[in-house]
């Protein structure tokens, strides 16, 4: 809240073109300094996972499509261009982190297990460790999911939530990995 009592500016409109953009450099011209567009999403429909919860929590993964297309490599071919947006509690936000497809098998195979096995627990976690969810059950079928977001891989802010969801959300859930499998499977070997 700015300090007058009023409403911050800020829409997420607004905060996603702030994000998306990037200062020319100094040591340049002053007339000539401007923001400059950085590397932007393809306009093409995401593939889209949403782990929603209780009380309208919610991380939503948005996949644009494969970082190298032509490249069919484990190491180069598998890295996936994505955009998180996360809603726990108060707060909202998004972030472009790096994410490999076989990121989501681990995490779609843990979702299946846990839609018989009520103690069951999934995972997803990235290469990059920027975003890390693991859930586990209690048996009566609610699950609380400990999630952890990294805006920049390795340095950047750091923001540890939790969800709490029931099993009627595994199900929906792992629709939506199977179909972001489909479109973006795992390719190459990893030891090639």
């Amino acid at each position: 809240m700015p300090r007058d009592g009023g409403q911050w500016p800020c829409t997420s409109e607004t905060a996603d073109q702030i994000y998306s953009q990037k200062v020319v450099g100094k040591g340049e011209d002053p007339e000539q300094r401007s923001l400059q567009p950085a590397q932007s999403l393809p306009a093409k429909a995401p593939s889209i996972v949403t782990l929603l919860g209780e009380r309208g929590a919610e991380v939503r993964i948005e996949v644009f499509g494969r970082e190298h297309p032509g490249y069919d490599d484990h190491w180069d071919g598998n890295w996936l261009m994505s955009r998180v947006g996360v809603h726990a509690g108060g707060f909202r936000g998004q972030f472009r982190p790096s994410l490999r497809a076989e990121d989501f098998v681990r995490f779609r195979d843990g979702v299946r297990v846990c839609m018989t096995d009520l103690r069951g627990a999934f995972v997803f976690e990235t290469m990059e460790e920027q975003l890390s969810i693991i859930a586990r059950g209690d048996g009566l079928g609610h699950f609380r999911a400990e999630c952890r977001a990294q805006d920049e891989a390795g340095t950047g802010n750091e923001l540890t939530f939790t969800i709490d969801l029931d099993q009627t959300y595994l199900a929906p859930l792992a629709l939506q990995l199977d179909n972001l499998l489909k479109a973006y499977p795992v390719v190459g070997h990893r030891n090639k």
